[in-house]
């Protein structure tokens, strides 16, 4: 849908774009904070295994995505991008998809704590690349002074 928006309807999509990412991170975020609710006993029964696990898949995700293209010899921003890609994988889908075709919550509880972590560990990265982007900016115009 989103592409035949900005295809089709380009006016649209810019005055929507500026607000569907914090509107997709909100809903993500009560999707996954309902299922987290209805489980929470499982949760801290199977809390340290499932996140250890959960966050090896995401990190090594992050880690393979950006290592991998670097080697190949691919550009800063090329590896970024796989790293997100990667590392970003839609649990999202997941939670819904196993809510809707079973029975028992828990089926979703391992899609939700994914779908948390990918989020925060993706916003760290996308915020640590941003910052130093931008000290790496700032000390480039300073020397040009």
């Amino acid at each position: 849908a989103g592409l035949a928006i900005n295809t089709y309807l380009p006016t649209l999509s810019a005055r929507v774009s500026a607000f569907t990412p914090l509107l997709c991170v909100i809903l993500v975020a009560l999707i996954c904070g309902s299922v987290i609710g209805q489980t929470a006993a499982s949760l801290v029964a199977a809390g340290p295994a499932l996140l250890g696990a959960v966050v090896s898949l995401h990190m090594g995700g992050f880690v393979l995505g950006y290592t991998v293209p670097k080697l190949l010899g691919y550009e800063t921003a090329v590896s970024r991008t796989v790293a997100i890609e990667t590392g970003m994988q839609n649990s999202a889908l997941g939670v819904v998809l196993a809510t809707k075709n079973f029975a028992d919550p828990l089926t979703a509880l391992p899609c939700a704590i994914s779908a948390t972590c990918h989020s925060l560990i993706g916003s760290a990265f996308a915020s640590y690349w941003r910052s130093s982007d931008d000290r790496r900016a700032a000390g480039k115009a300073a020397g040009k002074k």
